[in-house]
């Protein structure tokens, strides 16, 4: 039935491959975007949108800071 199939639609398997990874790809998206409208939006929609960016910038750079923290004290 799968060569019929192939047969019939002549898609390659580099052409599926690349379906699915496309679809992977946009189900991340989807998901990342999920994630920022119930936690960027809402903090963003409370304290402003420049507040928000210089506390998420402040959380990478502590967050750097331990990792290169925990480097050096090995």
């Amino acid at each position: 039935m799968n060569t019929l199939t192939y047969l019939l639609v002549k898609e390659t398997l580099w052409d599926q491959l690349k379906a699915e990874v496309q679809d992977v790809l946009d189900m991340f998206s989807d998901f990342f975007l999920m994630i920022k409208e119930v936690t960027y939006d809402v903090v963003a929609g409370y304290i402003g949108a420049d507040i928000t960016n210089l506390l998420l910038i402040a959380i990478g750079v502590i967050g750097v800071m331990v990792i290169c923290i925990t480097i050096i004290n090995r």
